[in-house]
C-alpha cells in the first residue's frame, strides 16, 4: 500500500505591472527592489491549475501595487522543464528571475537531472492543492467503481494527466488496483484535459482548479479524489480513494523559486511579497475558495524546510 504526499507549482501568461513608483514600491526590510524587469519562468504549457494560479498572483501584484516593474512570463517546457530550470538555477540576474516550482519539478530535477534545493533558492509556498480523476460525460462508467469492476473485468484503459506528480497518481491507482491501464503524459494539465475532451484517452487525472469549468458545465465527471477527504462543490459527488479502502493520498504543494544565487536581501524581497499576495481578500475568495486549495503560505526560511522534506523522499 502507498501514501505518497506530493506537490505543485506553476505561472502564466506576459502582463505589465505599472501600479506604483519605485518610491512607493515596498521592499519592506529585505534592502532591495527590482530595478528592471522580471522574468518568471514557467516550465509546463499553459491553460492548467498552474496557469490559473500565476495568473491570480499575477493579478493581484497589479491590483495592490506591490512591484513597479513588468513581470514577463516565459513558458520553456523543453526537456519537460528541464532546460528552464537548470537555466533558471544559474541565471545571474537573481533578483529578477523567478521560476513556478512544485513537487511535479522537483521530483525530475533530483531524481533524473542531477539537481537538488541546492541549486535553487526556495522563497515560498503559497497553497496546498489535490488531485481528481475524471471522465467525460458520455463515457461508459461514470464511478470509479464501476471503471474498477470494468478493469477486473479485463477491459483496456488510457489515463492523461501531466508530468511527475500525476504519472505518480497513476502510478498507484495502476499499482493498487491493477487491471491493464497505460499513461499518457501531456506538458500540462490543460493539455491533459484537451486530450480527454477530444476523446484520444479514457480519463485523465487533474487539479481541481483546471477542471473546474469542465465540471461546472457538465461536461467532465470527477469520479475519485486523491487526497484525504472530498473536495467541495461542484467535485463533492467523487468519494476518495480512501473511502473506497486504497490508501492512496496527494497533496501537492504550490510555490516560487528563484536561481541558486539569489542574495538573502532579494529572497526576502519577493518572500515578502508572496506574504501580501497570500492576505489579501482576492487570493482567499478569487483563488483559494474557488479553486478549493488549502491556504499554506509559507516564507522563504519555512518553504525551504518544507521542500527539503519532499527531496529526501525522492532521495531515499
Amino acid at each position: 500500500m502507498k501514501k505518497l504526499v506530493l506537490g505543485i507549482v506553476v505561472l502564466i501568461a506576459t502582463i505589465g505591472l505599472l501600479g506604483c513608483s519605485k518610491d512607493e514600491s515596498n521592499s519592506g526590510d529585505s534592502g532591495f527592489a527590482p530595478s528592471r524587469s522580471i522574468e518568471w519562468v514557467v516550465t509546463s504549457s499553459a491553460g492548467g491549475g498552474s496557469s490559473i494560479f500565476t495568473q491570480q498572483i499575477v493579478d493581484i501584484i497589479k491590483k495592490e501595487g506591490l512591484v513597479d516593474k513588468t513581470i514577463t512570463i516565459n513558458y520553456q517546457t523543453d526537456g519537460g522543464g528541464a532546460i528552464g530550470r537548470r537555466r533558471v538555477s544559474g541565471e545571474k540576474l537573481t533578483g529578477h528571475t523567478l521560476l513556478t516550482f512544485n513537487a511535479g519539478d522537483l521530483q525530475p530535477f533530483v531524481q533524473t537531472e542531477g539537481g537538488d534545493l541546492d541549486d535553487l533558492t526556495p522563497i515560498a509556498v503559497m497553497a496546498l492543492d489535490g488531485q481528481l480523476i475524471l471522465v467525460r460525460n458520455d463515457f461508459e462508467y461514470q464511478s470509479i467503481e464501476g471503471i474498477i469492476d470494468a478493469l477486473n473485468g479485463g477491459a483496456r484503459f488510457v489515463i492523461g494527466g501531466s508530468k511527475s506528480d500525476d504519472e505518480a497518481v497513476y502510478n498507484a491507482f495502476a499499482s493498487e488496483v491493477g487491471g491493464d491501464i497505460d499513461y499518457l503524459r501531456s506538458d500540462s494539465t490543460g493539455e491533459a484535459l484537451t486530450q480527454l475532451l477530444g476523446g484520444h484517452v479514457d480519463m485523465v487525472i487533474s487539479k481541481p482548479a483546471a477542471a473546474f469549468d469542465y465540471v461546472s458545465s457538465g461536461e467532465l465527471v470527477p469520479v475519485v479524489a486523491c487526497g484525504a477527504k472530498r473536495f467541495g462543490a461542484p467535485f463533492d459527488q467523487a468519494p476518495t480513494f480512501k473511502e473506497l479502502g486504497y490508501d492512496i493520498e496527494f497533496q501537492i504543494f504550490r510555490g516560487v523559486v528563484g536561481p541558486k544565487g539569489m542574495t538573502e536581501d532579494e529572497a526576502n524581497f519577493w518572500s515578502e511579497i508572496f506574504g501580501k499576495v497570500a492576505e489579501t481578500d482576492a487570493w482567499k475568495s478569487n483563488y483559494l475558495n474557488k479553486f478549493l486549495l488549502i491556504d499554506n503560505y509559507l516564507p522563504k526560511e519555512e518553504s525551504a524546510d518544507f521542500m527539503q522534506k519532499f527531496e529526501d523522499i525522492y532521495t531515499q
